[in-house]
């Protein structure tokens, strides 16, 4: 199940731990991550330290535990599919089209995000937490 996060997913991942960082860490699916989203998260790492109440090296460290579960695509990866994400997205929020490049160059299942505006797109099917526990859920009944 390989799904797309996008940026405020990562965010909410290093700020609390809650359900998020344990679904992004439970290896129950594979997340991917446009590597330009990494920028948004060094811009405002000071903010999310603070936010978070980690220390500067604890934070450190959650960062990277949590991109040990993520793979990074790289912007050449992404940019034969930027054309046509910026096409679904140009009257939704065009600074997210990266987020739906990455997943059509990975041929993802979809993206996972908090942004209701995604869910105005038709190509790419977007999640919600709650439908990544359900899934899980299903998963561990099934077993």
């Amino acid at each position: 199940m390989k799904r797309v996060i996008d940026t405020n997913v990562l965010i909410a991942g290093l700020i609390r731990d809650s359900t998020v960082r344990k679904i992004l860490i439970s290896k129950k699916f594979q997340f991917f991550l446009p590597e330009d989203a990494l920028e948004e998260i060094e811009k405002y790492r000071i903010e999310l330290t603070a936010k978070s109440g980690y220390t500067k090296e604890e934070f450190g460290k959650l960062r990277d535990l949590l991109l040990d579960s993520i793979t990074l695509v790289s912007k050449a990866e992404i940019k034969p599919y930027l054309e046509k994400a910026e096409e679904i997205m140009k009257d939704i929020d065009i600074k997210d089209s990266s987020f739906v490049a990455t997943a059509l160059a990975i041929n993802a299942d979809g993206i996972w995000s908090f942004d209701d505006h995604f869910n105005k797109q038709k190509e790419i099917k977007i999640y919600g937490v709650k439908d990544l526990l359900d899934e899980i859920e299903e998963e561990d009944y099934m077993e």
